[in-house]
């Protein structure tokens, strides 16, 4: 089995953000173009709003904004993360031209690489609860680094909501079947690849187990649930 290693990991985590920034534009269409993604989202809507009620919310891979709709209308104050420059401006132009939300915080590139919040936070409060909503920790293969640093910006009891993918095996051979069989015997991450013109997104499927352990020294596991047949879960952390 190969493992990225710190120069592959950053050459991966910048064709990702690549990726999206090509299809920024077109994102939000793409998104449109199927109804569950709007089930998908109505979902957690509710599942967030049932446990935060106000306070402070990290915004974590926002991408376009599109969340930033029901995030502004329950009055939070919103830090916006998005490593994709076009992706945030996207969300940037969306809340200027239509929602006018003040209260919201777009960090700048710098500050939206988790990777570096060890040593610089990005920003100085901690928040009351973390969104990272369909599938942003898919995008990132070190989970345990991702879950340390996300748990310095969150109060304690303070609620994650993470939306990640979860294929079935079928799917996964259809995908990538020498990943899927090596992810199968030895229950590691599954990779796939999506591309978009010449420009490619490296995917990581991380097992349930998985994040579990990656998360655990630092949140509590409340529940996770499936979201229809969407291949899709959403779990529920909240920070020790």
């Amino acid at each position: 089995m190969h493992h990225l290693s710190d120069k592959e990991k950053i050459l991966t985590n910048e064709q990702n953000i690549t990726y999206y920034d090509r299809i920024a534009n077109s994102y939000d269409q793409l998104m449109e173009q199927d109804d569950s993604n709007k089930l998908i989202r109505q979902k957690v809507k509710a599942k967030f709003l049932s446990y935060v009620q106000a306070g402070q919310v990290l915004d974590f891979g926002g991408g376009t904004g599109i969340d930033l709709e029901w995030l502004s209308a329950n009055n939070y104050k919103i830090f916006f993360c998005e490593p994709s420059v076009s992706m945030r401006e996207k969300a940037m132009q969306y809340n200027n031209n239509i929602l006018h939300y003040n209260d919201i915080v777009f960090l700048d590139t710098a500050q939206t690489d988790f990777t570096g919040w060890g040593k610089v936070p990005p920003f100085s409060e901690q928040v009351d609860a973390i969104l990272s909503n369909f599938a942003v920790i898919n995008n990132i293969q070190d989970i345990e680094l991702l879950f340390k640093h996300l748990a310095l910006v969150i109060k304690p009891g303070g609620h994650f909501m993470i939306v990640f993918l979860d294929l079935s095996f079928k799917k996964k051979l259809g995908l990538n079947r020498r990943s899927a069989i090596q992810s199968f015997i030895f229950r590691t991450t599954f990779i796939m690849y999506v591309w978009h013109h010449e420009h490619k997104q490296t995917v990581f499927v991380h097992p349930e187990k998985k994040i579990k352990k990656a998360s655990a020294p630092y949140f509590r596991y409340c529940s996770a649930e499936v979201l229809g047949g969407f291949g899709f879960k959403l779990m529920h952390l909240r920070r020790k």
